[in-house]
């Protein structure tokens, strides 16, 4: 920055906390928009695609210029505008390389905030981690990539008692021995009609009996 006072930065940042949110219509992609902006010279631009990724942001402090993007990174530049507030006028000169002392003083104006909002949330995690990355590296290394926001979790359907797939019967043991079918004895016809002769025979012996002792019964008496 051109030597800001921390007054004036401490009253951004306050501002940028304040600021109401103003989503933006979907593009041809998909992704909206979603805008922070304060009257206190910050503001905070992030683009989230259909699923609720965060895939870029731009803050904006005083005159400094941060951006991220997924699977790029962090950069960083100059905002040259009139007044306190960015216009549709203002110019960002971006840096060749991301300047180390720019990352550290928005990831130090950012640190203390404890708000809800996930989108400021996001940029203060993302400047964070490029400040730890500054710090471990002495201050000279490239600033690491920050990984996006994560994925909103989507609930697993249950899967229905229909869907479930058809149990199917175990297989049997190759040492098992399949059982034969049950050979009958076969029948002899002359046999078969033999038992019917006797049988009728019984039958006339048995009513000759009966007729016998019928009568014999009325001759007694």
């Amino acid at each position: 920055m051109s030597d800001p006072s921390s007054e004036r930065l401490k009253a951004a940042v306050m501002a940028l906390y304040q600021a109401r949110p103003v989503e933006g219509p979907p593009g041809d992609d998909g992704q909206r928009s979603v805008w922070h902006l304060s009257t206190q010279g910050a503001e905070l631009l992030s683009f989230v695609d259909p699923e609720g990724r965060v895939q870029r942001q731009e803050l904006t402090l005083l005159d400094e210029h941060c951006v991220w993007s997924s699977g790029v990174g962090l950069r960083t530049g100059r905002v040259e505008q009139d007044g306190a507030v960015r216009t549709e006028t203002s110019v960002v000169h971006p840096d060749a390389q991301p300047v180390p002392a720019r990352l550290l003083r928005a990831a130090l104006a950012l640190e203390h905030y404890q708000g809800e909002d996930r989108y400021i949330q996001h940029i203060q995690r993302v400047l964070a981690l490029a400040r730890q990355g500054l710090v471990l590296s002495g201050g000279t290394g490239a600033v690491a990539m920050a990984p996006a926001a994560p994925a909103p979790v989507s609930a697993t359907p249950p899967v229905s008692a229909s869907a479930a797939p058809a149990s199917t019967p175990p297989a049997a043991s190759a040492g098992a021995r399949t059982p034969l079918p049950l050979q009958l004895p076969a029948v002899d016809p002359v046999m078969l009609q033999r038992q019917k002769t006797e049988g009728l025979t019984m039958l006339i012996v048995l009513g000759l009996g009966l007729l016998f002792s019928v009568w014999l019964l009325f001759w007694l008496l």
